[in-house]
């Protein structure tokens, strides 16, 4: 392929928007990220729910100077991209009315349907709700913001799209969706890998809303002459079906085959092992969804509040310095000790959706500060970096006792996959050797693979990730496993009794 053949990605996040573009090596070219916000409202009735609204034209508007930007830094043409793709936060949603407008746009921490999200468990149940889509407590899917949008907002909606799907009508006009992201609408039949017609019928939801699905990789259209001018691709650019961030992640961090397990170390960290059939959780608490990669699902526990969290720690320990000079910082003091000393209990946890608690406490536990041997930033936050490992372990092992697979080896992506000093750490505390991809924004990479095998470049996808993914392979220290598990016990057991606690 032509050395100047690239390839575009727009990731619409929870935090901002962003677009990378690759070649065909897997090669980053160009990039540029700008965060945005939501519309904030508090529940009148339940304080403790928020409604976040985006408003999406303005979404829009960041993402097209996002491709402007990503190809000026890149040096590039507007012929030079062979093609795009989207990829997104999961459970975002946008409704269009009759004429194609957006009437309610949303990302995936919108809990105004919290009130609808129980309706839906007392009328069909968790079990069956589980059985179908592969999840439970609906209240921040999309079904659910259906329903409420249905009682409280007087325009009906006429089509429904997930957020990446909404990109790629933005960009060519075309109305799909693609199975990875569909999963998480809690409207789509995770087996038959097809919209729900029993969930359809149950709460009298038109499926004329829900768009035709086809597989990621395919080509759906053109780049409009409208869309053309906001972000300065050519006409006509190929525009191809993308996918949910955290499955493109793992695709653009290699991880594809039955048993593989894969971490996205980003705001959230989603833990997942592919699989080669639908696999689930008979307690009900694990997700199950669908790969970007034909024939392959997902069984799926989640570490949680991660990058935020780091963020918020490392600010308050490094001030005001710039963001750039707070990761140096960061990895100072990662690397200092790699021994056990104090417990942190702010943000990483085991997945547990039955006891999800805004009074829950936090903190950090160390050995009582007797004459003057008191810890210092350092040890806080190594501690804080040993409980997103600790976390990523109880997570792990959820998942391998729900289909009895132990992996050999765990593959980590995303922003804080940056860190050597928490990959060694995680490497220690599970025991197993990390491969930790080269490329941190491997849900832009999964995109840019899933466009390089649509657009014909290379034989296949599986060649397409073979030529573009680059890991890095880091082995436990000798040793550490063993002095680690005490100490994840102790995290584990006071983390067990913290979910029992309140504030």
């Amino acid at each position: 392929m032509s050395a100047r053949r690239a390839y575009l990605a727009i990731d619409a996040g929870t935090g901002g928007g962003k677009c990378v573009i690759f070649d065909g090596e897997g090669q980053r070219l160009g990039s540029h990220r700008q965060p945005w916000t939501y519309h904030v409202t508090t529940h009148p009735a339940m304080p403790l729910v928020k409604e976040f609204e985006f408003d999406a034209n303005e979404f829009w508007g960041i993402l097209a100077h996002c491709v402007g930007a990503a190809l000026h830094q890149a040096g590039l043409d507007a012929a030079d991209i062979a093609g795009v793709a989207t990829t997104s936060q999961r459970e975002g949603c946008v409704f269009l009315n009759a004429a194609g407008r957006e009437i309610y746009a949303g990302p995936n921490i919108d809990s105004r349907a919290f009130a609808e999200g129980i309706e839906i468990l007392s009328e069909l149940g968790p079990e069956r709700l589980h059985q179908i889509t592969g999840h439970s407590a609906p209240f921040i899917f999309p079904i659910a913001r259906f329903l409420w949008h249905r009682k409280k907002r007087p325009e009906p909606v006429a089509q429904l799209l997930m957020i990446n799907d909404w990109l790629t009508y933005r960009l060519c006009g075309a109305r799909t969706a693609e199975p990875s992201n569909a999963t998480e609408s809690m409207l789509f039949d995770l087996r038959q890998r097809t919209w729900s017609s029993e969930l359809l019928q149950k709460f009298d939801i038109p499926a004329d809303i829900l768009p035709p699905l086809l597989s990621p990789g395919a080509r759906v259209g053109g780049v409009s002459p409208e869309a053309a001018q906001a972000t300065g691709l050519a006409p006509g650019t190929p525009v191809f079906v993308g996918g949910a961030d955290t499955q493109c992640s793992l695709l653009g961090a290699g991880v594809t085959e039955p048993g593989q397990v894969g971490a996205t170390l980003g705001t959230t960290t989603p833990v997942q092992m592919v699989v080669d059939a639908p696999t689930f959780d008979p307690e009900c608490n694990l997700w199950a969804g669908c790969h970007v990669v034909p024939g392959r699902w997902v069984i799926e526990s989640n570490a949680g509040d991660t990058g935020d969290a780091y963020l918020w720690l490392l600010r308050l320990i490094g001030g005001d310095r710039e963001l750039e000079s707070l990761f140096e910082l960061a990895e100072e003091l990662s690397q200092a000790d790699m021994l056990p000393a104090s417990h942190a209990y702010i943000g990483p946890a085991i997945f547990n959706m039955s006891k999800v608690r805004t009074d829950r406490p936090g903190g950090f536990l160390f050995p009582y500060p007797l004459l003057h041997l008191r810890p210092d930033r350092g040890d806080l936050f190594r501690a804080f970096l040993d409980s997103i490992g600790y976390a990523v372990r109880g997570n792990c092992e959820q998942i391998a006792r729900v289909t009895g697979v132990r992996p050999a080896r765990f593959t980590l992506s995303g922003g804080l996959s940056r860190s050597r000093g928490l990959v060694q750490r995680i490497a220690n505390i599970l025991g197993i050797p990390v491969l930790a991809a080269e490329e941190p924004e491997s849900a832009a990479l999964g995109c840019a693979i899933l466009t390089a095998a649509g657009a014909g470049d290379v034989r296949d996808l599986a060649a397409a990730a073979a030529a573009m993914v680059r890991t890095r392979e880091i082995d436990p220290e000798p040793g550490a496993h063993e002095r680690y598990a005490e100490s994840y016990a102790k995290w584990r057991e006071l983390n067990d009794k913290l979910e029992e606690m309140s504030i």
